[in-house]
């Protein structure tokens, strides 16, 4: 009786462990919430105390068209970095003004004087994208 149940134990779990697991379908999710910016100086410390906020001058969420003006008192805008709050399950890259991927994100140090940054955020469903343009002028 002993080997019956062994053996219906192992077979059990045999047929059991071909059953392919179930992935939920990812969301449509792509909304840029925060984009902020960081300033370096020369020696690699932060030139402003708290990161600005890149959303917070001329912004149209509908487009993902956006302007930031850096403060007068930020001479050297040459050392930046990019950071953006978007869903989770989403992903960034960055693009080219054709929305042609250039093949990475927006991190890293730039020079953030009177550029153009575009930039296409995917949801995780894949199919779903937004497309983001934000123009820097010092």
């Amino acid at each position: 009786m002993k080997r019956f149940i062994l053996f219906a134990a192992i077979a059990a779990f045999m047929l059991s462990s071909c059953v392919e697991p179930e992935f939920p379908e990812g969301d449509s999710a792509c909304t840029l919430s925060a984009l902020k910016v960081y300033v370096y100086d020369a020696d690699g410390n932060k030139a402003t105390k708290d990161p600005l906020n890149a959303l917070g001058g001329m912004y149209d969420a509908e487009s993902g068209a956006g302007q930031f003006k850096f403060p007068a008192e930020l001479t050297d805008v040459s050392r930046c970095r990019l950071e953006a709050s978007i869903p989770a399950t989403a992903s960034i890259v960055e693009t080219d003004a054709m929305w042609n991927s250039l093949g990475h994100g927006i991190g890293g140090l730039r020079s953030l004087d009177n550029v153009t940054v575009y930039f296409t955020v995917k949801a995780a469903n894949g199919k779903d994208t937004k497309n983001y343009q934000f123009y820097f002028k010092r």
